[in-house]
């Protein structure tokens, strides 16, 4: 149920994920799942809370950045500059929950947009990948997995938008 879910969360209404970088990971899945549950921004204080941990987390250029030091800390750690792969999972947290200001995660899709090379691929930036909470990995095909599918969702759900 969502109130188990709940109860996983551990931090700042948000949750660790065990296989990547680390909170905006987890909160992304914790986020899908209260969908699948039938929870959103609309109706659920715990999708509402977990939304506004993503939004304080997003920086100055649009996008988010985590760095892998949370997953070993246990409390968030802000990277120096946003990571495409940490902004595309906050992306798609917050389109699961339906958050409703779009121009949140226009910004991130604007974001992923000025990263993007003439080939097609996005860069590849920091450690994005976890196990065991200390083992770091670099998963070289996230970079343009997650970046494509943030890009998709936000599309089909703002078909149109005009700030991008």
């Amino acid at each position: 149920s969502s109130r188990v879910l709940w109860t996983l969360a551990v931090t700042q209404f948000s949750w660790i994920g065990s296989w990547a970088v680390c909170f905006t990971y987890g909160t992304w899945f914790g986020l899908s799942a209260l969908a699948c549950a039938g929870e959103n921004y609309q109706n659920s204080k715990h999708a509402r809370k977990a939304c506004d941990f993503l939004k304080s987390k997003q920086m100055i250029d649009g996008g988010w950045g985590e760095s892998y030091l949370s997953c070993v800390e246990k409390k968030y750690v802000q990277n120096k500059r946003s990571q495409v792969i940490n902004t595309s999972w906050a992306m798609l947290g917050l389109l699961a929950a339906g958050f409703p200001d779009d121009r949140v995660t226009a910004r991130g899709a604007m974001s992923l947009m000025r990263r993007q090379m003439p080939n097609g691929d996005f860069p590849q930036e920091c450690i994005s990948g976890v196990f065991n909470a200390n083992c770091m990995i670099t998963y070289t095909n996230y970079r343009n997995l997650f970046p494509i599918w943030a890009l998709g969702k936000f599309n089909k759900t703002y078909p149109g938008c005009k700030m991008l």
